[in-house]
């Protein structure tokens, strides 16, 4: 029996703690871990069968605990938080704010969250923190010591332009550190950082996306690279990309990541502090934008043939949203701020499957 979670106990993660105190005291569940029933039918993820497509993406999973927690309540492709080359502090409280969007460019701060989690939206603003080389190398071993047969963790990266490493060079350095430490599937994050030569977000130029995605492969050869990606501002710089991606020999693309939004109070301040007027928005108001992500993906790589795998997220709050990604296109569905609210979300997900299959095969 999987018990009543949202809205009667917080999640897995305490906005009012600071995220080293999160990583370090973390993650806050103290219900049980039901047991899975039999698996019946295994999924392939370039070449490793996994137990089901579900996951989660880079983000919630702090360290190896969170993995170790993520992986018994049924999320067969956790991601490590993204990583960097070196210790990198984050941002101050406040990190995580519950929102509502005003439109497509707009969020204001309310006191409360929705008690429905199909809305369920929050703003997020860390600055991609990390911890050692020296703790990482250890500290994802043992995360991937942690998963049971059927499941891989996916390691996210990300590169910093340094005064003795160049940003490309340091993404490179970053996932080979990830590479090192045992990841058997690597994630560049290009959806976050800024480009040196453009001031614009790496993924959103197909020659930098085919520059750093070949270089990367190239260092981590034979681990599989995916990249994480956002919004397009149109469907031919999509194309452009993907396509991009692909001959880079990139081998799977990620998306949604969180959508950048200006975050105000009712008063019409900052809801994060004047230096963060804009930070990433997730949950369910950027679920319609996500599924029409993955449509024009699926599509683009369909009809070109690039041979990509898709991996969805941004949204995914309730069951019924996991299916709602695969039939957009995506193969594996991440679910970020929902299993944070909701650490049984994969199981739940798992138990409507099979009461759906035992009612049309009794």
């Amino acid at each position: 029996m999987i018990p009543d979670w949202y809205p009667g106990h917080p999640p897995l993660y305490d906005i009012e703690k600071s995220y080293l105190e999160n990583a370090e005291q973390g993650p806050f569940f103290d219900g049980p871990i039901p047991k899975r029933g039999k698996i019946d039918q295994k999924f392939d993820l370039f070449g490793h069968s996994i137990n089901s497509p579900l996951g989660v993406p880079a983000g919630p999973l702090l360290n190896s605990r969170w993995i170790a927690l993520a992986a018994k309540l049924g999320f067969d492709v956790p991601t490590y938080k993204t990583i960097r080359s070196h210790a990198h502090p984050g941002h101050p409280l406040p990190n995580v704010v519950y929102v509502k969007t005003k439109d497509a460019h707009h969020a204001v701060k309310i006191d409360a969250p929705s008690p429905n989690l199909s809305e369920f939206t929050i703003t997020n603003s860390f600055g991609m923190p990390s911890r050692s080389p020296e703790y990482l190398l250890e500290d994802i071993e043992k995360a991937n010591r942690s998963l049971n047969a059927g499941q891989v963790m996916i390691v996210s990266v990300v590169g910093s332009p340094l005064p003795n490493r160049g940003f490309l060079d340091d993404f490179v350095y970053a996932a080979s550190l990830a590479k090192d430490a045992g990841a058997k599937l690597i994630e560049a994050n290009f959806s976050c950082p800024n480009v040196e030569k453009t001031g614009g977000c790496l993924y959103m130029s197909p020659d930098t996306v085919f520059e750093y995605a070949k270089k990367i492969s190239e260092a981590i050869h034979p681990i599989p690279l995916l990249i994480k990606v956002g919004l397009f501002p149109n469907h031919p710089l999509m194309k452009s990309v993907l396509t991009a991606a692909a001959r880079g020999g990139v081998r799977g693309i990620c998306g949604l990541n969180a959508v950048s939004m200006e975050v105000a109070d009712p008063h019409g301040r900052s809801a994060l502090g004047e230096h963060r007027k804009t930070s990433g928005v997730c949950g369910g108001a950027i679920r319609p934008q996500a599924l029409s992500f993955i449509r024009a993906a699926s599509e683009i790589i369909r009809e070109d043939r690039l041979g990509l795998v898709l991996l969805g997220c941004g949204g995914i709050t309730l069951p019924e949203h996991f299916d709602e990604f695969f039939h957009a296109g995506a193969k594996i569905a991440l679910a970020a701020t929902g299993m944070m609210w909701d650490p049984y979300l994969a199981l739940r997900h798992t138990q409507r499957n099979e009461h759906a299959a035992s009612l049309a095969h009794p």
